[in-house]
């Protein structure tokens, strides 16, 4: 291989390493900004739970260094509850919702032609697939590092359009959560195409866009487990510190000011953020008929 051939190879490596980092740099600019206003529940455990080793550690245990030290949550007694949604749009009531116009799709379009002198019938049949999608970002919350485990109970007008979605829509991580249902739609039946014309057959499906505003009171109980081992003694067992969800959260100096309030050993919160739905709702048959060629040529 030349010089000439290895400087190019060179420069397009590190073209490639660049555009990969910028993606990266892309990406992780987008989850921070997303969860910019969302509280990181796991930070907050974790931060009880590393002052109250630090505090009830023996004396061996307060030889091992911090970096050897490892937390680990467990979430399993701790209960969480979501209340019904109230939807809106742009911040007005559900009395005043008006959606906009549907948009025209054409899923399947055919063209039969007739040069005789008599009525010709044409089979139209066929069968195709749309995507029902759903996407919801959550813009104020509480969180779990990256996760959110949210269930978002689907808007009753979208249930009812029968689109194939669920009753709930989960949401699983930080940012923009999308769900996608296929939704199938078919046609059979005939086409009559007089003399010397050409007709051209569409499957034209509907489609309507839901757009939402919502908000949810969430509620939280019950005990967090994080377990504290040794990384340099093969992972090995320090401890097990057990809490009550209400009193760690009591235990943060401005918990009132990240939003939440404490009740009866209840924790309280509320998520807002706002989804999409984009989904068929009627399907037609457009047939669209014109003069062949030839018989324009004959007249």
């Amino acid at each position: 291989m030349s010089n000439c051939d290895e400087k190019m190879k060179h420069l397009l490596i590190q073209s490639i390493l660049i555009r990969m980092a910028l993606s990266s740099n892309n990406c992780n600019s987008q989850l921070q900004a997303a969860k910019s206003n969302l509280i990181d529940l796991e930070e907050i455990v974790l931060n009880w739970a590393k002052k109250i080793f630090d505090v009830t550690k023996s004396r061996s245990e307060a030889k091992i260094k911090k970096k050897y030290l490892s937390y680990n949550i467990n979430w399993t007694k701790l209960f969480q509850e979501s209340l019904e949604p109230t939807y809106s749009v742009h911040g007005a009531g559900r009395a005043n919702i008006r959606e906009g116009p549907k948009d025209e799709k054409v899923l399947f379009r055919t063209t039969f032609t007739n040069t005789t002198q008599r009525d010709q019938e044409y089979s139209f049949k066929t069968e195709r697939a749309t995507r029902s999608t759903s996407t919801v970002v959550i813009e104020k919350g509480v969180c779990r590092g990256m996760e959110v485990s949210l269930k978002l109970k689907t808007p009753c007008e979208v249930v009812e359009a029968g689109a194939g979605f669920h009753q709930e829509v989960m949401l699983n991580h930080i940012g923009e959560n999308t769900n996608e249902e296929e939704l199938m739609w078919g046609v059979d039946s005939c086409v009559r195409v007089p003399p010397n014309c050409e007709t051209a057959a569409e499957l034209v499906i509907l489609e309507e866009q839901v757009s939402r505003d919502f908000h949810i009171e969430n509620r939280l109980s019950g005990k967090v487990l994080v377990t504290v081992t040794n990384l340099k003694e093969n992972n090995s067992l320090i401890t097990v510190l057990e809490g009550n969800i209400a009193d760690i959260i009591r235990g943060v100096s401005d918990y009132s000011a990240k939003g939440f309030t404490v009740e009866n050993n209840i924790v309280k919160y509320e998520t807002k953020g706002t989804c999409i739905f984009r989904y068929g709702v009627e399907q037609k048959v457009r047939i669209n008929e014109s003069a062949t060629r030839s018989f324009y040529g004959g007249r």
